[in-house]
């Protein structure tokens, strides 16, 4: 959802695209990473965790909780725990545009209420193709029309 605010307020040209990539390189960074947090709420042991980052650069396509749940040192219950938890840590693009100094809190609270009341475009369906209408050829309007000759005068 703080993603979907930052873009909203590109779209709205409120902030610039390159100051919203600012905004996401500072909450990629300030974001605790997956092994902290086991480490945090002992859920993991150091041991665990540094085996799960061993089989991390063995199989770079794989997840820290991926990997943790094939070697049966968390559940998915606990690594979709532990996954809850890193969204809740980082800060929020709201809370990030207040504190770069782009907005105030009060028109960050503004814009962000008028996001959550804004729809989201709903993707419409395809229409129907056309079919071609069968029809006798077209006539010209000037034809149909009746044309008045006035004769010319030489005087």
């Amino acid at each position: 959802m703080s993603l979907k605010f930052g873009i909203y307020l590109v779209e709205q040209r409120i902030i610039s695209p390159e100051q919203f990539c600012g905004l996401v390189k500072i909450q990629q960074e300030t974001t605790v990473s997956l092994a902290n947090l086991a480490l945090r709420k002992n859920m993991l042991t150091i041991k665990q965790v540094a085996d799960i980052l061993d089989e991390m650069e063995a199989s770079p396509n794989k997840t820290f909780e991926q990997i943790a749940v094939e070697m049966d040192v968390l559940d998915q219950a606990d690594a979709s725990q532990l996954l809850r938890f890193q969204q809740t840590s980082c800060a929020p693009i709201r809370k990030l545009v207040s504190e770069c100094g782009l907005l105030t809190e009060r028109q960050s609270a503004v814009l962000y209420n008028q996001f959550e009341r804004t729809p989201t475009a709903v993707p419409q369906p395809a229409p129907a193709p056309r079919t071609p209408i069968q029809s006798s050829p077209r006539v010209p309007k000037y034809k149909s029309r009746p044309v008045i000759m006035r004769p010319y005068s030489t005087t």
